[in-house]
Order: C-alpha cells, then structure tokens, then sequence
C-alpha cells in the first residue's frame, strides 16, 4: 500500500466550476513525485489538499491510511509542506522562528536545536540564524523554512513552487536536501515548473490539468541536463 493515497478527490471553491477533479495519486515512502502542469491547473489546491489544509468536497486523501485533514488538525507533524513564500516571522531570527514554530508541535528548545543542527549542516547556512530574518536572502529563507518543516521528522513533505524565485546554487542545495530526504525514507511531493529539477531529482512526474493526465517513472540514471522527455510528456498532456 502506497503511503500517501488520493482517490476520487474533487474541489470548487464557490460556485465556480471545480479547480480539480477525480484526481487519483499514490506516492510510495522514500519516492519523489514530481507534480507539473500548466498556471491554473489546479496544482496548489491539490497540495493544500495533501497536506489536510483544505477540505475537499468529495473524495479522500489519506497518510498511512488517516485523513491529512485529521493529521493538521492534531498537528501531528507527520506532514511537512513549503511554499514558494516562506512563512517566517521577519523580526525574529532564524532560531527564534524554529524555536517558536518547534514549540508549537511541541518540542522543547533543547529539542529543536538538536534536530535543527542535524539538518542545517548540508544548508550552508553557518552562524547566519542569530541575524533577523528580515536580513536573509530569498535562499536563506527558504533553507530555514526547509528546516522547519523537517523538525518534526514528517513522513509526506510537500513543495509547492520551493525554489521559483532562487539562485542555482541554493536551488541546488534544496534540491538536494529533498532528496536525502527521500532517500531516508520520506514520501516527497515536489509542484515544479523546472522540468530540468524534476527530470533531475524525481523519480516520477504527473501531468496536472484539474485532473491527472499522465503518470510516468522516470526511466534511466538522473541527468543533468535531462534527457528531454518531460518536455515531450508536457507538450502531449496540456493544452
């Protein structure tokens, strides 16, 4: 059984016509899906679904067999998610925000700083966390955001858009982390326009269009640059 399993999910916002509907996904424990398609697809609402963030109108989207929605709402933690904005508080420093968004799943300072220390060693980002966040650049902020939502050892971590607005070399770097992660173990979901970091890190790619249109496991070593044919699987499922 898949560890993350989406079956017949549908959701409208309003009365408008749904943004996604009977989407089906299974994302196995120590995968890297790679989730891409067109502006208005539907890709965001999909994972705000994943990370029980949002309700959906029909359908169920399930961690190991329980609701996400009920997973965030015991903040359970087993779910981690970034998005293309990284959420800290700009007047706190990189170790004030883990200690506060650690604190409130639970964990003691003392706790925070050792999984922290673990995580930030492959981040470059050095003594760089007693400063503002308001110091950082878009990079840094996206590597302490990385490490917020890992403090609490989750089983699904999900990317929406991590890296649109970085530098190659922090992009890389964040690419590489998910990827460890993954290799540990991790179910990771990663919303990319990058067909070059998705070929590259993913070992398999959906087509979203407010539904799934193509579903394939990328064949063959990881190459940078990429083989090319997810541009191919782009042009053959969207419109």
């Amino acid at each position: 059984m898949a560890l993350l399993e989406v079956r017949g999910l549908l959701k409208a916002f309003g009365k408008n016509a749904p943004v996604i509907t009977n989407v089906n996904l299974d994302v196995q424990a120590g995968e890297v899906l790679g989730l891409i398609g067109p502006n208005g697809g539907g890709k965001s609402t999909l994972m705000m679904l994943m990370a029980g963030l949002v309700t959906p109108d029909s359908g169920t989207v399930q961690l190991d067999g329980v609701d996400t929605t009920n997973l965030a709402l015991q903040s359970s933690g087993s779910v981690g998610l970034i998005t293309a904005v990284p959420g800290l508080y700009p007047l706190l420093t990189g170790w004030e925000n883990l200690h506060y968004f650690g604190g409130l799943n639970g964990l003691s300072e003392a706790e925070v700083n050792q999984r922290a220390s673990d995580l930030l060693d492959g981040l470059d980002l050095g003594d760089q966390l007693e400063r503002q966040v308001k110091e950082y650049s878009s990079g840094m902020q996206q590597k302490v955001s990385l490490v917020r939502a890992l403090l609490m050892n989750p089983r699904l971590l999900l990317l929406d858009e991590p890296t649109s607005n970085l530098d190659p070399l922090s992009t890389h770097t964040i690419h590489m982390a998910v990827r460890q992660q993954a290799d540990a173990g991790v179910a990771v979901v990663l919303c990319t326009h990058d067909l070059h970091a998705a070929e590259s890190i993913c070992d398999r790619v959906a087509v979203m269009q407010r539904t799934i249109r193509g579903n394939r496991a990328l064949t063959g070593e990881r190459a940078t640059p990429p083989h090319g044919q997810l541009f191919q699987m782009y042009q053959e499922h969207v419109q």
